[in-house]
């Protein structure tokens, strides 16, 4: 196999290979898309759920370039890229920026500081080193410094003069912007940094933009033309239409790379497309390691089987489940949600157990009603605690103040939405996380988990209480208990201890 780079640098172009050869492509760059059964036009039989990355049996998104030597490795094919080496920065050295590193931060104090670690340092360098990539950060790795550390090389060495820096939300734009300016040791690289989202006025002669995508989305295909680098932070949101919209226009970039705490698992549709728009993931850092090192709060998963429902009603699931008509067995999923947030004995249970938790609680809920209702009724039964509600109706200022408030205060319940809270957002001082509702996604687990563990002085462990809702008949198992058991298997693969407790009452 043979491949050269397209003039836009953006594809690989197959220029020789066998039949076989090409095969083997075709078949590693296809994946079926996540719950294709599902979609419409598989239905009605117009589409297979299918989708592969070899286009014109010639073209390929240059990011994917690892994923061929992978292939070609597995299957002893052989394999030559011509000039890919100029996608790498040849000249720069480990040794050398790991003293540049060292040096930069000589003498910087800040709270929580103790120098940058080493694994820091390599993780800046890699991304360094492929200019475009892909980069999986566990929370606490310290995402936001290595971001730096990237940005002020490239500043400092003349690499890049502008340098656009797009996140998810408004909370992580200012959180970024104050930690860049703060990470700035002696003011050694000239920081210019302009804030982008709604209601901002634009700043001449930035050198660094942080922005929302919602907001850079607008943006005119011309505004990214003089952009020498583009980093995405929370990667995984990549799938999103608008990030995507704006990758692409980044026409004239020399480094574009990604971070994120949750990288797709191999064999997917999503990771062949996050390594599309930024390319081949070049460094892991796990929340395993990083519990072993000491950098981040253990953590200890409770899974609470919640056996309420009658049989009667347990049984009619069952039946449901059974239903010749695949259109009815659909309902019993959203049927059984229903019961589960309309069923006040199970409200009482669960606002019961997180009123008795200990130190600061962050409770996430998915359907507002139900959020709604758990947040009443935790002000009835906790009049001696601080308790707010946030969903995604809840301006900035306000989700800044509770976040405040949680840091300052031990006795905070927060409860929010998993569309809120479950991602970038940082708060130290978070004990407990109760998970009230069924998720099963691995990216939304992690990243709700990864809200509590970073260190603080007064906590020794991150408690997470997974609430199961147990309909089971016989051998017949509901779908929020299977649910229960995919978050189990996350648990397990992520080396968060978990145990199972059953709690039986009458509903």
């Amino acid at each position: 196999m043979v491949f050269e780079i397209s003039e836009d640098s953006r594809f690989l172009v197959l220029t020789e290979a066998s039949e076989i050869e090409l095969e083997q492509i075709r078949i590693t760059l296809t994946k079926q898309v996540k719950n294709a059964k599902f979609n419409p036009r598989v239905k009605n039989g117009y589409w297979d759920g299918y989708y592969c990355y070899l286009y014109n049996d010639r073209y390929i998104p240059i990011g994917l370039w690892r994923e061929l030597v992978e292939m070609a490795k597995k299957f002893n094919h052989p394999i030559y890229f011509k000039d890919l080496s100029n996608i790498f920065d040849n000249d720069i050295q480990l040794e050398d920026f790991t003293k540049w590193a060292n040096d930069f931060f000589e003498g910087f104090k800040m709270d929580g500081f103790t120098g940058v670690r080493e694994y820091q340092i390599e993780s800046a360098f890699r991304i360094l080193k492929f200019r475009k990539c892909s980069a999986e950060l566990a929370t606490s790795a310290g995402k936001t410094l290595i971001s730096f550390l990237t940005v002020a090389y490239m500043l400092q060495h003349g690499l890049a003069k502008r340098i656009l820096f797009i996140v998810p939300n408004v909370s992580l734009v200012n959180q970024a912007e104050e930690d860049f300016y703060a990470f700035n040791n002696k003011n050694q690289v000239k920081l210019k940094i302009e804030p982008i989202y709604s209601g901002q006025k634009p700043k001449k002669d930035s050198n660094i933009v942080i922005g929302t995508y919602q907001s850079l989305v607008k943006k005119k295909e011309d505004y990214f033309n003089d952009f020498d680098a583009v980093i995405v932070d929370e990667m995984h949101k990549v799938k999103a239409v608008s990030i995507k919209t704006i990758l692409e226009k980044c026409v004239n970039v020399d480094y574009r790379y990604g971070l994120t705490g949750t990288f797709p698992k191999p064999g997917t549709l999503d990771r062949l497309t996050l390594m599309c728009y930024t390319g081949p993931l070049v460094n892991e850092v796990n929340a395993n390691f990083l519990q072993k090192k000491g950098f981040v709060a253990k953590c200890e998963v409770k899974v609470i089987e919640l056996d309420y429902a009658p049989d009667e009603v347990k049984e009619a699931f069952h039946t449901l489940s059974r239903n010749p008509d695949p259109n009815e067995r659909k309902k019993v999923f959203n049927l059984e949600q229903n019961y589960v947030i309309g069923n006040t004995d199970r409200l009482n249970m669960i606002t019961n157990i997180i009123g008795k938790s200990t130190k600061n609680a962050l409770v996430l809920f998915h359907r507002l009603d139900h959020g709604e209702e758990i947040y009443k009724a935790l002000r009835r039964k906790c009049p001696d605690k601080l308790i707010y509600y946030v969903d995604g109706s809840i301006n900035d200022d306000l989700r800044e103040a509770y976040k405040k408030k949680m840091e300052q205060h031990d006795n905070v319940i927060l409860v929010a939405s998993f569309g809120t809270f479950s991602t970038g957002i940082s708060i130290k001082n978070i004990h407990n996380i109760f998970f009230t509702e069924s998720f099963k996604s691995e990216i939304v687990i992690r990243q709700s988990i990864g809200r509590g563990l970073r260190l603080h002085s007064k906590k020794d462990k991150l408690v997470i209480v997974d609430f199961v809702d147990d309909f089971t008949w016989g051998n017949w198992k509901n779908k929020l208990y299977k649910h229960g058991i995919e978050r189990q298997v996350i648990y397990a693969d992520q080396q968060f201890p978990y145990i199972v407790k059953k709690l039986k009452f009458a509903a």
